[in-house]
């Protein structure tokens, strides 16, 4: 994610600003009833070989054999492993047989909202539309904050700061007019601001809204990022609208 960017105010005058991630509170921290601390550690649940595919097929693929055999002897239980603590390990991919997938064919799946298969393609690199050189043009689409709240699902908040004293300047009025209105702008990419935001190659494609909150001197301005909008019930039944190109 670049650490600056460029945008531009309803007088189409631009500004290069610091981007950086809103502070979070510090973590909560884990303690036992005695006030020890906390660990996670991993535990092997089922080896290999012992999986429900694995012992049915070796019962005949009968279930009722499997079962009784699961009374008689235990025999999903590798006594020598299950419950060992595993240290560090690699994370691979394994093929329906068990055996590890050393190479693989990246596809991009497209659903319904019921999540029917509407179409597969061959993954294709999406570039990043958000960078420290191209400015973001001004969308002049102001939204209630409540309209905002209600129908998009706000996943990340990143913060812009000034570097000097006329990117201050050009900050602070604009998070007053935002503030003073109650609204918050629609932030995109493109000529028209109608391309989603994406900050890296291949990331998630975000719509932007701009929240701004002063008091007395001082300014909040708040770029919200939604990945997902928020829909009734009743309209899941209707075909999916088109997503902005990347």
């Amino acid at each position: 994610m670049p650490r600056e960017i460029r945008i531009t105010d309803d007088r189409q005058r631009d500004a290069r600003v610091g981007l950086e991630p809103a502070r979070r509170p510090p973590p909560r921290k884990l303690v036992a009833p005695a006030g020890r601390p906390v660990s996670f550690n991993t535990f092997v649940k089922v080896p290999e070989g012992y999986d429900y595919a694995r012992l049915l097929a070796a019962h005949g693929d009968d279930d009722e054999a499997l079962a009784q055999a699961l009374i008689a002897s235990d025999p999903e239980l590798d006594l020598e492993l299950v419950g060992r603590r595993v240290g560090p390990v690699d994370r691979v991919w394994v093929k329906p047989d068990g055996s590890v997938l050393y190479t693989g064919r990246v596809l991009q799946v497209v659903t319904a909202p019921d999540g029917t298969e509407i179409d597969k393609k061959d993954f294709v690199d999406v570039e990043a539309t958000v960078d420290e050189d191209t400015a973001l043009p001004y969308s002049g689409r102001l939204f209630d904050v409540g309209e905002v709240v209600r129908r998009f699902a706000l996943t990340r908040r990143l913060q812009l700061r000034h570097s000097d004293g006329l990117t201050f300047e050009f900050l602070f009025e604009l998070a007053q007019k935002l503030h003073e209105n109650r609204k918050m702008l629609l932030i995109g990419a493109g000529p028209r601001a109608a391309r989603p935001l994406i900050f890296q190659q291949n990331g998630s494609p975000y719509r932007g809204f701009l929240s701004g909150r002063i008091e007395g001197d001082g300014y909040v301005l708040s770029l919200h990022l939604s990945n997902l909008e928020l829909k009734r019930r009743a309209d899941l039944t209707q075909p999916p609208p088109p997503e902005p190109s990347a």
